[in-house]
């Protein structure tokens, strides 16, 4: 496997490279800076038989204290504009894309501004926030099979979107590009609004302490305000708390592990469904 456009490194703490800060050792860590390094990992994962998953910023993962494969973490990072659409790889930060897009007077991705994700991130769990999503803006997503590595292109409708999931939860796909559709816009009002939702999300949400950000998904009740109305904002269990400024947070203290939270998400959904009959579906991901 000869590509210099990668890093590797062996039996590393993947806590250090999550929003959580919580996990263990990881057998094989690759750091890819390119789609076609990220797809010569891939490949090299399968010819030899080693498990592998593919990460961005890793801001909705709960890793256990030891991972026995791989972890690539994806940073492509090329991009092109034509007209008012944005042709971006999946390892590009939302930050980094937003930026660009209000550089070039395009909105639509601005409402997802303080979500820690990588465009790949944000389409696999069609990420979304103030009445908008992802999906709302993308025309098409090109992917690699993972067993084939034949190249595909999925268009919106292709892709399954819901609240908070698509076909790539399910399909085995390697997210390489995709294609958004912009709107023009005055450069002021874009950045308006990203300074407005930047300052809701700090007065609001534990941003001084590692989270994996909502921890359950919105039904028929708000997780966050339920949770609230029970009582249970505050509640620890070693170095896992259920942040007091948003009830919807598991956050870290300092030295939380996976049971820790995991204890707390068992707690609340217990207690919930002892009192409503329903339990809440979890947004962050449980990694094994």
């Amino acid at each position: 496997m000869i590509n210099y456009d990668y890093i590797y490194k062996k039996n590393v703490n993947i806590k250090d490279f999550c929003t959580f800060k919580i996990g263990g050792r990881v057998r094989h860590l690759f750091i890819v800076q390119s789609t076609q390094a990220l797809l010569n990992v891939c490949f090299y994962c399968k010819i030899h038989n080693i498990k592998y998953k593919i990460i961005g910023l890793a801001s909705n993962l709960l890793f256990p204290e030891k991972y026995n494969g791989a972890i690539i973490i994806n940073r492509s990072h090329s991009y092109i504009f034509r007209k008012n659409s944005l042709y971006i790889d999946s390892g590009t930060t939302l930050a980094s894309a937003i930026n660009m897009c209000l550089n070039r007077g395009l909105g639509g991705l601005e409402n997802l501004s303080a979500i820690p994700s990588t465009i790949g991130g944000a389409v696999v769990n069609n990420t979304g926030a103030f009445s908008c999503e992802i999906k709302d803006i993308i025309d098409y997503v090109e992917v690699y099979d993972r067993q084939t590595f034949k190249k595909k292109k999925l268009y919106n409708v292709d892709c399954k979107f819901a609240y908070r999931n698509s076909i790539f939860k399910s399909k085995d796909y390697i997210i390489a590009r995709v294609k958004l559709n912009l709107i023009p816009m005055e450069k002021i009002l874009i950045k308006e609004k990203i300074v407005s939702i930047i300052n809701k999300k700090i007065s609001t949400q534990p941003m001084n302490y590692p989270s994996a950000g909502s921890v359950f998904k919105r039904g028929k009740y708000i997780p966050a305000k339920l949770i609230d109305d029970l009582g249970l904002k505050g509640i620890r269990y070693n170095d896992a708390q259920i942040s007091m400024k948003h009830a919807g947070f598991i956050v870290n203290l300092g030295n939380a592990c996976k049971n820790d939270v995991v204890h707390l998400i068992n707690l609340i959904n217990n207690i919930v469904y002892k009192i409503y009959k329903t339990k809440f579906e979890l947004e962050i991901e449980l990694v094994k």
